[in-house]
């Protein structure tokens, strides 16, 4: 039983940032980080706004996990999103976690995630019970004694280059010592039309 974790990879599926965006937001958590002290600041090339966490995943699914990934990207159309305001997961005294809203075409985004949800559970992915909360997390563990405010610096992450055409997602693999992070194993292009 021990030995079939051996080749186990711990496993998501994301939207990455446009670059644009990815540089908006480096630049504002740049200025953010003198005003909150986090334990651990998400690195640039780390960015995106997770589909579906997979957990553990052994290698015997990763190729039907492709291929039918491939399969809900084809039939998915590329749409708008944009950077929106933060906050955080947590106490207010002491936040888990910093993140960043997400703007913009947001039903297509939740008909990606569900067209995701269908994908992976013939495959035996469950999806979480608590209900999809699109974000993009920046930070971690708040360690700072000063009164956290959600408020500050929020117009230097808007603006036309926090504005990205989200054409893609990717299955990603957690490195958890590395930096970055996150290791893209699949790239799929939405390829559909809007309305199929």
């Amino acid at each position: 039983m021990m030995a079939d974790n051996d080749n186990k990879m711990r496993l998501f599926i994301g939207v990455p940032l446009g670059e644009s965006a990815s540089a908006a937001l480096d630049n504002w958590t740049k200025q953010a980080r003198r005003e909150w002290t986090f334990s651990r600041w998400v690195h640039p090339a780390d960015y995106h706004i997770t589909l579906q966490f997979l957990g553990d995943t052994p290698e015997s699914k990763l190729a039907p996990l492709l291929e039918g990934l491939k399969r809900t990207a084809a039939r998915s159309a590329p749409f708008r999103l944009c950077l929106g305001g933060c906050g955080a997961f947590g106490l207010p005294e002491s936040p888990r976690v910093l993140w960043a809203a997400v703007a913009g075409d947001i039903d297509r985004l939740h008909e990606l995630h569900h067209q995701v949800l269908e994908t992976t559970s013939p495959l035996g992915f469950m999806p979480e019970s608590r209900p999809y909360r699109p974000h993009i997390t920046i930070a971690r563990k708040y360690k700072g004694t000063a009164p956290w405010d959600p408020g500050m610096l929020e117009e230097d992450k808007s603006g036309a280059a926090a504005e990205w055409t989200a054409d893609r997602f990717c299955l990603f693999r957690t490195h958890m010592q590395s930096t970055p992070m996150y290791e893209r194993l699949g790239e799929f292009r939405l390829s559909g039309t809007s309305g199929s």
